[in-house]
């Protein structure tokens, strides 16, 4: 897949979970969904999630011959599909825990999701915010100038 951004799915959530709260969350999620996937698989607990059309004219066939068997075909309780299990890969787990990916995202969008994630992790490194990360970022920044100013003498 190329490159593709994760947003929340429902509006209400996504209104007051933003910034490093966002991305904190979003890693966490992508950790366990990873997690109970693999341990799923371990398990052989996930099987196939989309059965052949059992209504065709294979599907005594099918059937009789135990196929259907792998797959994890919902049952029907009045007009709902009833599943058995949440998920039953990591798109949606994903989708399970509130997350869904989306291709293209406004420029605004991208663009201050970026600022968030560089202030997100220079808090991380550095302890600092706001200002104090803004003028430790320039002294830095001088103090390469200075470096590589001292090397071409």
């Amino acid at each position: 897949m190329a490159q593709a951004y994760w947003q929340r799915v429902e509006d209400n959530s996504a209104l007051y979970l933003t910034g490093p709260k966002a991305q904190q969350e979003l890693h966490e999620n992508i950790a366990l969904c990873v997690h109970e996937i693999d341990e799923m698989v371990e398990l052989d607990a996930l099987r196939g999630t989309m059965p052949p059309d059992t209504h065709s004219e294979y599907g005594r066939a099918l059937n009789a011959s135990g196929d259907l068997a792998y797959y994890d075909t919902p049952t029907r309780y009045s007009d709902k599909k009833v599943a058995h299990s949440d998920f039953h890969d990591f798109e949606s787990c994903m989708r399970y825990k509130g997350w869904e990916r989306v291709v293209y995202t406004r420029y605004q969008a991208a663009a201050k999701a970026r600022n968030t994630y560089r202030e997100t992790k220079q808090y991380r490194d550095t302890g600092l915010i706001g200002d104090a990360a803004i003028a430790r970022r320039m002294k830095e920044i001088q103090e390469e100038n200075d470096h590589s100013a001292r090397i071409n003498e």
